[in-house]
């Protein structure tokens, strides 16, 4: 019996150090704010969902069809996550750049201290790293295969002459950030002040 207690001890310290709170809030779908310790971000069969502990100490599962996102501060740096909707499916999304014209965001991976993702390798299809989404709300998965199509269809109305450079040095998948950054500096020169 005396072999067992550092067993248990170890295992509640790792338990206790993977999924450590993290101070944030969360945005209901009527734009109030909770606040409270997120503890972990898991995948299920209809998306992702976090737990969440309220400051009374309630512990909840949030889906994201039941709010409209949260966001957290960690090393310095403050995160925020959408939720949206995308083929009968619910994800919360990272946001990486925000702008007026387009938005990028980026699927949590387990890179993330705070996200368990070992349910995406049971997924036939998983679902892509990064998602743009257009002013008027219209998201677009990208994945590394077939970008360059889907890139040039969906950037046709909002900036064509960056539209033709898709796939071209600078233009490709891994300058995602750039691209969205460009569209975005385009996208608000063309706009006039009264």
């Amino acid at each position: 019996m005396p072999k067992i207690y550092p067993l248990l001890f170890f295992l509640l310290c790792s338990i206790s150090l993977s999924a450590s709170p993290f101070r944030g809030f969360l945005l209901t779908k009527d734009g109030y704010q909770l606040t409270g310790y997120f503890n972990l971000m898991e995948y299920g069969l209809q998306g992702n969902f976090i737990t969440f502990t309220n400051d009374f100490g309630d512990v909840y599962a949030i889906h994201p069809m039941l709010v409209s996102g949260f966001g957290f501060s960690t090393d310095g740096r403050s995160l925020r996550y959408v939720s949206r909707y995308h083929e009968g499916q619910w994800y919360f999304l990272r946001e990486e750049v925000s702008g007026r014209t387009l938005r990028l965001y980026s699927l949590p991976s387990s890179d993330d201290r705070w996200v368990d993702d070992s349910m995406l390798r049971l997924f036939v299809n998983p679902p892509p790293a990064y998602w743009l989404e257009t002013s008027d709300r219209q998201l677009l998965p990208l994945s590394r295969l077939g970008y360059k199509k889907s890139l040039r269809d969906f950037l046709a109305l909002a900036s064509p002459e960056i539209a033709e450079k898709i796939g071209s040095r600078g233009y490709r998948y891994r300058d995602i950030y750039t691209i969205v950054a460009e569209v975005n500096a385009l996208g608000g020169r063309k706009r006039r002040r009264l």
